[in-house]
């Protein structure tokens, strides 16, 4: 991953902290922000494959270009799980939903 630059990453931190920085910690930075560039990308082409289908769907040709539209998309469902991750908040895909008092939603009654 070393074809990647660090310069960019040593400016930002520099804007926000004072102090030096270790090269360890810029290239750790950097291979975070590599890897979640990644996840944005492969969530960005999941929602432009979705979007061609309900355009076919509607009737309508499909985009032949991968669009900004994709990598917002993308960007909000990234942050939103997260956030609900951050909150303790239960996803959607969880199966078994817990009350305050620790009994199960529904499948007990």
């Amino acid at each position: 991953m070393s074809e990647y630059p660090i310069k960019p990453i040593k400016k930002i931190l520099k804007k926000h902290h004072g102090g030096e920085v270790s090269g360890e910690a810029l290239i750790y930075l950097r291979d975070i922000l590599l890897d979640f560039t990644e996840l944005i990308v492969k969530q960005a082409v999941q929602e432009f494959l979705l979007m061609n289908q309900r355009r076919l769907k509607n009737g309508l040709s499909p985009l032949k270009r991968l669009d900004r539209t994709s990598f917002i998309l993308a960007k909000e469902r990234i942050f939103k799980q997260f956030a609900n991750e951050q909150n303790g908040e239960v996803g959607n895909r969880n199966d078994i939903l817990l009350c305050r008092d620790g009994a199960k939603n529904g499948k007990d009654r």
